[in-house]
């Protein structure tokens, strides 16, 4: 409430209150209260995750398309791809620099990290706003964009992530990381 009142961004807030609060709050509960505290977040998150795509389906099949400019979705696509590239691994690149050598994000790791990355639940809410807020069907535009970007990142890349993070050796039979140095580092990065 305080953020909204200053004008500031609601959603990061609420997102900076629940890190606080996982990080402060969550260790001084009893276990029982830990374990209820999770289940019942989980089945939120579920819940709002599955409401999300409901409402985006409808909005899909009822809301005004605009496919008129095809070249404009395609290279949006292909730009997006380009562009969370250059973030996932310029990042890891950086964090690496700081990281201890068996701490690094190997190639493969940023590899996955790039491959399952894009869905579309804020980028579907403003385009929606833009509809409405930008003139002479630009709105639409974007929103046809957008719409197209979520379908494919949802249905063809979310779809076949299991597929990719096997091929890569991250998950399954092949994995090249000892599972125990996982679960040490895990457990690591839980008690910090």
């Amino acid at each position: 409430m305080l953020a909204e009142g200053f004008g500031l961004s609601g959603i990061v807030s609420i997102l900076f209150t629940g890190i606080v609060m996982k990080r402060y709050t969550f260790p001084n509960l009893s276990e029982d209260s830990q374990r209820f505290t999770a289940s019942l977040f989980h089945l939120l998150s579920s819940l709002a995750e599955t409401f999300v795509f409901i409402y985006m389906g409808f909005d899909i099949a009822m809301e005004h398309q605009s496919w008129s400019h095809i070249g404009f979705i395609f290279f949006s696509i292909i730009f997006i791809l380009v562009a969370r590239a250059a973030n996932v691994f310029s990042c890891a690149f950086l964090v690496n620099l700081v990281r201890p050598p068996h701490r690094k994000i190997s190639r493969q790791y940023k590899q996955a990290l790039w491959y399952s990355g894009l869905r579309g639940a804020m980028a579907f809410a403003l385009a929606l706003q833009s509809v409405h807020d930008l003139p002479e069907g630009h709105g639409q535009t974007i929103l046809s964009a957008t719409i197209s970007i979520i379908v494919l990142t949802v249905l063809l890349i979310g779809g076949s992530t299991s597929t990719m993070l096997e091929a890569l050796h991250v998950v399954g039979d092949g994995n090249n990381a000892h599972p125990r140095s996982l679960e040490a580092s895990n457990l690591h990065f839980e008690s910090n």
